[in-house]
């Protein structure tokens, strides 16, 4: 290995510190306040979904009032906890997705993106080594990010495939997420 590859790779270490100080601190601003590691690793995943939901939503609905259409894309806040049982998942930190909104389906949607891209991926990498090995000198850091969004997504998929309780997505939402994506991704195919 000489010293030009090292110093390709080691660019990003500063941008890694910043961002292990800055999760490392909110985990222990987080449990120094009385919450548990779950607790905090929901509030990322809240942080990232409505960031990811009402951004989308406003940019829709702007363009939508652009060309003069009609298009609400507001929902309902709903009730937090509304009987034992959501009172019973609220307590254990599992996430309530009862209820079906354009939120969710903006969510799950996304989230299915991320699934089926690091699906299509990995079968890639298994099925050729010439791409293994492009995949890891070039696209590392990009494997590690749909990595990580499924991981942290991983409560979006449970409530769309796993879960029977009342909290699980509601079929529609499933079944509309999982057309969007699939569409999005076969489109994606085609072009490249």
């Amino acid at each position: 290995m000489n010293i030009s590859s090292v110093r390709v790779r080691l660019w990003f270490l500063p941008f890694e510190y910043v961002e292990i100080s800055k999760y490392g601190y909110s985990l222990a601003e987080f449990l120094w306040s009385g919450g548990t590691v779950l607790g905090w690793w929901n509030d990322q995943r809240i942080w990232l979904y409505k960031r990811t939901s009402s951004y989308l939503l406003a940019f829709i609905d702007t363009i939508a009032k652009s060309l003069g259409l009609n298009f609400d894309s507001a929902f309902v806040i709903t009730a937090k906890v509304s009987n034992q049982e959501v009172y019973n998942r609220y307590v254990k930190e599992i996430m309530e997705f009862g209820d079906s909104s354009p939120v969710f389906t903006t969510l799950a949607t996304v989230a299915l993106i991320n699934l089926v891209c690091l699906a299509g991926l990995m079968k890639k990498v298994v099925m050729n080594e010439s791409t293994a090995r492009t995949c890891y000198e070039t696209m590392l850091l990009q494997v590690v990010l749909f990595a990580i969004l499924v991981l942290i997504n991983w409560p979006l998929y449970q409530g769309l495939f796993f879960r029977k309780d009342n909290g699980k997505m509601p079929n529609s939402i499933a079944i509309k997420s999982i057309a969007l994506a699939l569409s999005a991704c076969t489109c994606f195919t085609f072009l490249t």
